[in-house]
């Protein structure tokens, strides 16, 4: 693309049987999304698997992620994380980027909108750090870019993904035991799926608390992608 792709306002999900899925994002200047729900689930709210981390206070109300989620990942529940699927992301400007992966993949893509880009007070603290990021980032990229941008802006790794293993943990028990079938495993395995690179940059902040940040330089690409950085795409098929 001539030009990066801005905040995305709507994600196009094309199936192989002819079948189309819409869902157009509303975000708040800042990049932060506004679900549109009429009837929030049970499992949305707040207290039902609350997070031990959350901050936010009581029980009332609804979690932030899981409205989200409610608002778009609840749609695919009736598909396979499988499923190879062509996904077209636009953004304010009318620019497109549109890729062909399987569901879970695209599904990712929410979890993140939902984590993110939310007003979950644990993962919104992520969303600074992925602007300018195309929605579709592959794993690899997304952890290194993320990894980066955390360390070059002074913050500590541990503060950031610690706590998001937790989130994913719980929205997953939301999701699961929220008295609504899943029917196929396309949600859980979207929410499995960014899980995975939550604990892969925790893997990472490990690392680097142990005197490995050197090879984190921006100058010093070789050393990483001949060693670390070649686990990392060992284990998600790079």
């Amino acid at each position: 693309m001539a030009e990066e792709l801005g905040w995305y306002r709507e994600l196009i999900i094309d199936f192989k049987d002819g079948q189309r899925a819409v869902f157009e994002i509303t975000r708040k200047p800042t990049g932060t999304h506004i679900p549109a729900v009429r009837n929030p689930a049970p499992w949305t709210k707040l207290g039902f698997q609350k997070c031990p981390c959350c901050p936010l206070p009581g029980d009332s109300g609804y979690c932030p992620a899981a409205i989200s989620l409610q608002s778009t990942l609840d749609r695919l529940r009736h598909h396979m994380s499988t499923e190879v699927v062509t996904a077209t992301a636009v953004d304010d400007a009318g620019r497109k980027e549109t890729v062909t992966e399987p569901l879970q993949t695209v599904g990712g893509v929410l979890v993140q909108l939902a984590v993110f880009a939310s007003e979950c007070p644990i993962g919104r603290r992520v969303k600074p750090h992925l602007s300018g990021l195309s929605p579709f980032l592959s794993a690899n990229d997304l952890i290194q870019q993320l990894t980066e941008r955390i360390v070059a802006a002074g913050g500590d790794m541990d503060q950031f993904v610690k706590p998001l293993h937790e989130v994913f943990v719980y929205l997953l028990r939301r999701i699961v035991g929220g008295g609504e079938k899943t029917h196929e495993d396309a949600i859980p395995n979207s929410v499995v799926r960014i899980d995975a690179i939550a604990q892969a940059l925790s893997f990472r902040a490990r690392r680097l608390n142990e005197g490995l940040s050197e090879q984190l330089g921006w100058g010093r690409r070789k050393k990483l992608d001949t060693g670390l950085w070649n686990k990392f795409r060992g284990f998600f098929g790079g």
